[in-house]
């Protein structure tokens, strides 16, 4: 009996686990080329350049300090980069305006 109610509860895991990744594609999808998915708090948006970035990101704290030593330019007096996604994306302070945005790899995430 025991086994049989362990192979029950393995069978719906693995049933359920393609069902999981097929959503998450789907998502991903919706957003244009040249943006990026990114969750914040608890909604999960598309965003690209001149979108406003969440409020979270412009916290000093989030702000990537070693921005060189990851091939990054150095931001500006009013902009820092931040980690969205395993991207880094440069945001004015000020405004929240993503005014661009990087692959993992530091290159410009193009259209």
């Amino acid at each position: 009996m025991r086994n049989l109610l362990s192979a029950s509860i393995i069978a719906g895991l693995l049933c359920a686990v393609p069902l999981a990744s097929q959503a998450a594609d789907e998502v991903a999808s919706d957003c244009k080329p040249g943006q990026i998915l990114a969750d914040s708090m608890d909604l999960t948006s598309c965003y690209g350049n001149g979108d406003k970035a969440p409020d979270q990101f412009i916290r000093e704290e989030m702000a990537i300090k070693n921005w060189k030593s990851k091939g990054l330019p150095q931001p500006d007096e009013h902009t820092q980069w931040v980690e969205m996604s395993g991207h880094y994306v440069l945001v004015n302070r000020a405004n929240s305006v993503i005014k661009e945005i990087r692959t993992p790899n530091a290159k410009v995430l193009t259209h």
